[in-house]
């Protein structure tokens, strides 16, 4: 109970962090594994029962209010936590991904380095890196030019 209560005051004082370094510092205390040169926008929800089963690559931007998870279970006492029983898994977002604010990513997606995921979309599945994901159904759009990659370094 106590681990919530942290993570609950992390998450809280994250999202009002007004820097950036600042913002990740808190998110590793928090649990999640945040590479180097890592921004974190504001309002983001991580998985707050199993953070550090959350991956983020280095030189990764996550825009304004993502939330990211890695486990589901349906908490009232239904029936259909028989056929969906709690379960956690890694997920991870490789190095240099652009995520656009309001997106959510499910439990256990891998999302390849160098991609990008537009705003609103939701990825319920992994990503193979250099990527454009896009839309409510996580659709991949296009593959982006791999010899762009690099050249930000």
């Amino acid at each position: 109970m106590l681990t919530m209560v942290r993570r609950v005051a992390l998450n809280a004082l994250a999202n009002v962090c007004p820097s950036d370094r600042g913002r990740a510092a808190l998110y590793r205390r928090f649990g999640v594994k945040v590479g180097k040169d890592v921004f974190i926008g504001e309002g983001v929800l991580f998985d707050k029962l199993y953070p550090h089963l959350i991956e983020i690559g280095d030189r990764t931007a996550i825009g304004a209010r993502v939330i990211i998870t890695a486990h589901q279970v349906i908490p009232t006492p239904t029936t259909l936590r028989r056929l969906y029983p709690e379960k956690q898994y890694p997920t991870v977002i490789e190095n240099d991904v652009w995520i656009m604010p309001a997106v959510i990513i499910a439990p256990g997606v891998r999302i390849g380095h160098h991609s990008v995921i537009a705003t609103g979309a939701i990825v319920h599945k992994s990503v193979p890196p250099y990527s454009l994901v896009v839309g409510a159904s996580g659709r991949i759009a296009k593959q982006l030019d791999p010899s762009l990659g690099d050249d930000a370094r």
